[in-house]
């Protein structure tokens, strides 16, 4: 089932974040727990940093399941920064994170864009090709 995406608007940034492709790494909530708490209510609290604090914490997002966008400029112009270089890096004992723009072809040969991604490489995903957090539960160790 398919989660609909979560928009926050503070002020000077606007985040967005989609649970669908979150890897629950919990980086967001170490790099700034004031403002991403998942005891609170309204998760993300952009009232409680600058937002440069919030932009640079969302940076730090491996699956990019979170994306800032500074209030005023394009989308186009935030993705094409992103898309200059594909970065492919290996998680230990989980996905493969992929940052940049990237298409990345299902098995029914449908085709999703994607500005950065986390893909499974244990196979219990539950949103495949995508990795959803799975790995740690099931205990998924990389191969020597």
């Amino acid at each position: 089932m398919t989660k609909r995406l979560q928009v926050y608007e503070g002020e000077g940034v606007v985040v967005t974040f989609d649970p669908n492709v979150c890897i629950h790494s919990a980086v967001c909530l170490r790099a700034l727990p004031s403002v991403f708490d998942v005891r609170q209510r309204r998760w993300i609290q952009l009232e409680h940093a600058s937002a440069d604090e919030v932009v640079a914490a969302v940076d730090r997002c491996p699956s990019a399941a979170l994306r800032a966008v500074r209030q005023g400029q394009p989308r186009e112009a935030a993705a094409a920064v992103d898309a200059a270089r594909v970065q492919i890096s290996v998680k230990p004992n989980g996905p493969l994170l992929i940052r940049g723009s990237v298409d990345v072809t299902r098995e029914d040969g449908t085709v999703v864009a994607k500005e950065s991604c986390a893909l499974c490489r244990c196979g219990a995903t539950g949103t495949a090709p995508f990795c959803d957090g799975s790995h740690n539960r099931i205990g998924f160790r990389s191969p020597s």
